[in-house]
């Protein structure tokens, strides 16, 4: 009859028993590792060094789209607010002139942070009857545009009109331009020497029939 195996005899013969991986093996697995983690690293700094100049170029138009619409909404208000000073006759002396109007007027109402240097204004007065010719003296002779205002202040028109009379203002502003995409599309013009782009407002009106006395622009 044949004894049953004795355990012990099984255990010094080895079987069952996990076998060990050698020295060798675990350090080739840790080599492995560490050049996986170096080269996923170096990677991660290409893609950062691809992603990063898109990043900025994006960051840069947001910025200069921003200040674009910024400038517009100020100017806007800026602008209404001055025909309203005019059509209700409630310029002061210090607006007799463009500079003074300017200065006094328009750039009272700006927004602050924004420069009084990069305003550029146009004010016009006509009336319906007689040589006044209406608003038409506005329109270019094609009749497909406006006729051009010069963004030169020493050139511009200035007339508040009389009670009655229609005006028409136009109140620019330089924004600076610092965008390679909007400098790329020629989208910029060189203003006093640096690129800007003009934000532009109007306001068609006429002057309520004041009684007390305006200033005289000499129009």
């Amino acid at each position: 009859m044949a004894r049953p195996s004795d355990p012990r005899h099984q255990n010094s013969i080895g079987f069952g028993t996990p076998m060990s991986c050698p020295t060798s093996c675990g350090a080739q697995k840790t080599g492995c590792l560490s050049r996986f983690r170096r080269s996923s690293g170096g990677a991660t700094a290409v893609e950062f060094a691809l992603v990063m100049p898109l990043f900025i170029l994006v960051f840069i138009e947001i910025l200069q789209g921003g200040l674009y619409v910024f400038c517009y909404a100020a100017l806007e208000k800026a602008t209404a607010d001055s025909s309203r000073t005019i059509m209700i006759g409630a310029l002061t002396d210090t607006a007799s002139t463009a500079n003074g109007f300017r200065s006094a007027v328009v750039c009272r109402n700006l927004i602050a942070g924004l420069s009084c240097g990069n305003i550029v204004t146009s004010l016009q007065t006509t009336t319906l009857a007689g040589s006044g010719g209406g608003y038409s003296v506005f329109v270019s002779p094609d009749e497909k545009s406006l006729v051009p205002v010069p963004m030169d202040n020493a050139q511009t028109a200035y007339c508040t009109g009389a009670p009655g009379t229609y005006g028409y203002i136009q109140v620019f502003y330089a924004v600076p331009v610092f965008s390679p995409v909007w400098i790329a599309l020629k989208l910029n013009t060189t203003w006093n020497g640096t690129s800007v782009v003009f934000a532009r407002a109007a306001v068609a009106f006429r002057n309520e029939p004041f009684t007390t006395a305006s200033v005289s622009t000499g129009c």
